[in-house]
């Protein structure tokens, strides 16, 4: 019977659960996801934990924030912005996602920020993502092998 070693491709599918049990991501047989084991951007649970896994075998994996892909929670990513800057079009609540322009190596690039906090004068937007600061779990079936 196949088994994952180190270095193979695993083919899998799996369920992304927060610890709250809310389900962040799920990735069907229809449209399974390979994981590259010998690359060096393949988060560190996944390259201990798939060895040794049979075709057909689930387990779950448990990543920190620090080992996740969404990292850590970064207090530099609130920013203030002046309420006045809101145009009658758009009414700040908190828990509203937005699209905010920011200019990242000459470029401006449009990312979602999340409106935490409203006062009199400015609105406090988290450009952090949602999953950052959380502990990601992935119930994961193996599907295929494809050996190095």
């Amino acid at each position: 019977m196949k088994q994952v070693e180190a270095n193979d491709t695993v083919v899998i599918t799996y369920v992304g659960t927060l610890d709250n049990e809310t389900v962040f991501e799920t990735v069907k047989e229809s449209k399974p996801k390979e994981i590259d084991l010998s690359d060096e951007k393949t988060a560190l649970p996944f390259k201990l934990k798939l060895p040794g896994m049979h075709i057909g075998e689930m387990r779950t994996i448990t990543m920190t924030p620090e080992q996740g892909e969404y990292g850590i929670r970064r207090a530099d990513l609130l920013h203030n912005v002046a309420r006045k800057q809101f145009t009658n079009k758009i009414e700040p609540k908190v828990g509203l996602v937005l699209s905010m322009n920011v200019d990242r190596d000459g470029k401006t690039h449009q990312v979602p920020a999340t409106i935490v906090e409203i006062s009199t004068d400015h609105v406090t937007v988290d450009y952090n993502h949602p999953l950052a600061g959380h502990p990601l779990n992935y119930e994961i079936t193996v599907i295929d092998i494809k050996k190095a």
